[in-house]
C-alpha cells in the first residue's frame, strides 16, 4: 500500500507567503498546475489558483502586490505517510484538484494532484460508466468563442460561465483550438494585452474523443499527453462537450465510493459486526498510527487511540508485539493488560514496499483469566492438601513401622542383656569363691563394654532411621540399604533369612533424603520377611543387586517367598491394598514407598513375579 509521499510534487509548488502576485504567477506557470501553496515558516497557510489570478488580471490588478490577501482557497492537508487510498476520500469529499501534504510538525511536504490519482483507480471503478456518453448531460453543450475574439472577451466568458477553458471555433463553428486560464496567465506574464486576439494564444490542435470511447481510454490519453481536458464529439463528429478530469472524478464519485468501499471498507463493515475488538494500524517508515477501530473496539477503548501511536493504547507491550509481527508476520494470543482488563491480541502484518498495515483482533479474556486463576488457586490448595495428607500417611507408615521396630529392638537386646546378666553372676560367684582378681575383673568389664557398645549402636541405627530429615543431599545408596537391614536384622536372623547385597564393587550415590529411601528398603524387607516366614523353604533369601544404566541406578530387590498374588499385582501400589489384613496390615507400606520413589527420589518403583518369588525394581537418578 503506497504512501501519498510517493506521488507528491514539490518543485515550484510552494512559495513564501510574502511573495508577490507576479512571483506566484511565475511559479504556477513553471509547475504547470495552475496553483501554488503559500508557506509561512514552512507551514501551508493558503492556496492561490489560476481563477483567483485571472479575476485580478481582468480587473487590471497590480502584479507587484502581495499574494497572501487574495489566497482565499482553503488548504486541505493530509499526512505524507497516509496510504494512497485516503486521498480519494479527501479529493472527492472536498471537490478539489490537489491535496497538500504535511509531516508530523505540519511542515509542507508536497502536493498530490487529482490527475495523479487516475493511475491508481482500478478498472472496476468504470464498470458501470463504460463509455464517455454516460458522463455527458442530456442538454450538454460546448462553451466556445470565435477565433477573432480577444482575450478580454474570453475572461468575461470564463467568469460568467465559471469554466477554466473554452473551445475556439472557426467561421463554420468547428473547433480549431482551445484556450485555458493557464494560457491567459502565460500571456499576461509575457506582457500581452487583453485586446490580443484569441487565435494568437490558443493551443492547437484540439484532442478529441468520441462519445463511444471507454473512459479508461480517455484517462489513459490524458495521462499520456499530460492534459486535463478533451473535446467530445458525437457519432456524427459534432462537438457535444468539453470533458475534464474533474468531470470524470465528479461523475464517477459514486462508483469510486462504492469501489473503495468494496476494496477498503467492505471488510471493515463486516468487522464492525464481529463481537471482538479489531484495530487497524498503519505503519510507515517513520510513523506508526492507529488508523481504524471497529465498533466493538470503540466501545472498549473509546475514540482517543485513533490517530495516535499504538503505544497510547497498548503501552510498553506494543514494542514486543510489533517485534513478533516483524519476525513472524503474525501474532497469536499476545497478552496485554488494558485499563484493568486482560486481552489477548492476534493478528497479521501486511508488508508493502513503502508502508504496512497491521490488523489486530483483541479478545477480552478477563473472565477467563479470573476463572483460570480461581482454578489455579483451587489446584494449589488441593495439591497442598494432598501433600499434607501424603506427609501424614508417611508419618503414619513410619509410626506403624516403629511399633514393629520396637519388637526388633527387644529381640536384638534380649541376648546382650542375658549376657550382661551372666557376667554379673560370674562376678558375684568369683567374689564368693575369692577368685575375683584384677585381671578377671578387667576382662569382664571389657566384655561388658563391648556388649553395651553393640546395644548403643542398635539404638543409634533406629534413632537415625526415625529422625525426620527431608533435606535432599548426596548419600551412599549401599550404606542406606545396610542401615535398613541392620534395623530388622534380628527378625531376619530369627526367621533364618539371608540377605545378600551385590554392588559389583562400585560406588552408588544419589541425591535425596537418605532416611526416606531407607524407609522404602525397610518396607520391602518387612514384606519379604513376612512372606518368607510363611514358606517351608529352609534356604530363605533376599538378594539386593545394584547396577548403573546410563545416568540411572537400578536396584533389584528379589526374594524366594512365593511371589505376589497375580490378582492384586497391578494394584499393590495403590493405598489400602494388602494381603496381610488378618495380621494387621494397613496396605500403606508399598503405596508410601511408591510415592517416595516417584515424588521424592524422581524415580520409579515397579514389581513383578519370578519363578521363586517377588522382585521389586527401583530406578532413580545417579549423582
Amino acid at each position: 500500500m503506497s504512501r501519498l509521499s510517493s506521488i507528491a510534487h514539490t518543485k515550484s509548488f510552494s512559495i513564501d507567503a510574502n511573495a508577490t502576485i507576479g512571483e506566484a504567477m511565475a511559479y504556477m506557470l513553471e509547475n504547470k498546475d495552475g496553483s501554488v501553496v503559500l508557506l509561512d515558516e514552512g507551514q501551508p497557510v493558503g492556496v492561490v489558483t489560476e481563477g483567483l489570478l485571472l479575476s485580478l488580471f481582468e480587473e487590471g490588478g497590480d502584479l507587484t502586490q502581495l499574494v497572501r490577501p487574495i489566497a482565499s482557497t482553503p488548504v486541505i492537508t493530509a499526512h505524507q505517510n497516509r496510504p494512497m487510498e485516503s486521498a480519494f476520500d479527501l479529493i472527492i469529499t472536498h471537490n478539489i484538484r490537489r491535496l497538500v501534504l504535511i509531516d508530523d510538525d505540519g511542515i509542507f511536504c508536497g502536493v498530490v494532484l487529482q490527475e495523479d490519482m487516475f493511475s491508481f483507480l482500478d478498472k472496476d471503478i468504470y464498470k458501470i460508466d463504460l463509455k464517455v456518453a454516460n458522463l455527458l448531460a442530456d442538454d450538454g453543450f460546448v462553451i466556445s468563442v470565435p477565433r477573432e475574439k480577444c482575450m478580454y472577451d474570453v475572461l468575461v466568458l470564463m467568469r460568467q460561465t465559471k469554466v477554466g477553458s473554452v473551445i475556439v471555433t472557426d467561421i463554420e463553428g468547428d473547433a480549431v483550438g482551445i484556450i485555458t486560464q493557464k494560457d491567459i496567465l502565460m500571456a499576461g506574464n509575457r506582457g500581452i494585452v487583453l485586446e490580443q486576439k484569441v487565435e494568437k494564444l490558443m493551443s492547437s490542435p484540439v484532442l478529441s474523443v468520441s462519445t463511444e470511447d471507454a473512459i479508461t481510454q480517455v484517462t489513459a490519453l490524458m495521462r499520456k499527453v499530460k492534459i486535463r481536458r478533451v473535446l467530445v464529439r458525437d457519432s456524427n463528429g459534432k462537438m457535444c462537450a468539453l470533458l475534464t478530469n474533474r468531470d470524470i472524478f465528479k461523475h464517477i464519485k459514486g462508483n469510486v465510493a462504492r469501489t473503495l468501499e468494496i476494496k477498503l471498507r467492505h471488510d471493515k463493515e463486516i468487522m464492525d459486526l464481529l463481537p471482538e475488538p479489531i484495530i487497524e494500524i498503519f505503519v510507515g517508515i517513520d510513523q506508526q498510527v492507529v488508523h481504524w477501530l471497529n465498533r466493538k473496539a470503540l466501545k472498549h477503548f473509546g475514540k482517543e487511540p485513533l490517530e495516535q501511536s499504538p503505544e497510547f493504547l497498548l503501552g510498553k507491550s506494543w514494542k514486543s508485539l510489533y517485534n513478533t509481527l516483524e519476525e513472524k508476520g503474525h501474532v497469536e494470543h499476545f497478552p496485554i493488560l488494558i485499563n484493568g482488563r486482560n486481552f489477548e491480541f492476534s493478528g497479521t502484518l501486511s508488508k508493502n514496499i513503502n508502508s504496512r498495515y497491521i490488523k489486530l483482533i483483541a479478545k477480552d479474556v478477563t473472565e477467563h483469566e479470573m476463572i483460570k486463576q480461581q482454578l489455579q488457586d483451587e489446584i494449589r490448595e488441593e495439591i497442598q492438601l494432598r501433600q499434607e495428607q501424603e506427609h501424614l500417611m508417611m508419618q503414619q507408615s513410619r509410626l506403624a513401622s516403629m511399633g514393629e521396630m520396637i519388637g526388633y529392638i527387644a529381640h536384638q537386646w534380649r541376648q546382650p542383656l542375658a549376657q550382661l546378666g551372666g557376667m554379673f553372676m560370674n562376678l558375684e560367684s568369683a567374689q564368693a569363691f575369692d577368685e575375683l582378681d584384677e585381671t578377671y575383673l578387667r576382662k569382664k568389664i571389657a566384655n561388658g563394654n563391648e556388649i553395651i557398645k553393640y546395644m548403643s549402636q542398635t539404638i543409634d541405627d533406629f534413632r537415625l532411621f526415625f529422625t525426620s530429615n527431608e533435606k535432599h543431599e548426596r548419600f551412599d545408596v549401599v550404606l542406606a540399604v545396610q542401615q535398613a537391614i541392620n534395623i530388622v536384622s534380628g527378625g531376619l536372623d530369627y526367621n533364618h533369612i539371608k540377605v545378600k547385597i551385590d554392588a559389583n564393587s562400585q560406588e552408588f550415590f544419589t541425591k535425596g533424603s537418605a532416611s526416606e529411601f531407607a524407609q522404602v528398603i525397610l518396607n520391602l524387607l518387612i514384606n519379604s520377611k513376612d512372606a518368607l516366614s510363611e514358606v517351608s523353604e529352609t534356604d530363605r533369601y533376599i538378594n539386593i543387586s545394584l547396577r548403573k544404566k546410563g545416568d540411572k541406578i537400578v536396584l533389584h530387590f528379589c526374594d524366594n517367598g512365593g511371589g505376589i498374588d497375580q490378582s492384586i499385582l497391578s494394584d499393590i501400589f495403590k493405598p489400602y491394598v494388602s494381603t496381610k489384613y488378618k495380621k494387621g496390615g494397613t496396605g500403606m507400606g508399598l503405596y508410601i514407598s511408591h510415592l517416595i520413589m516417584k515424588q521424592k527420589m524422581k524415580g520409579n518403583l515397579s514389581a513383578q513375579n519370578t519363578n521363586d518369588g517377588a522382585c521389586f525394581i527401583l530406578s532413580f537418578p545417579a549423582a
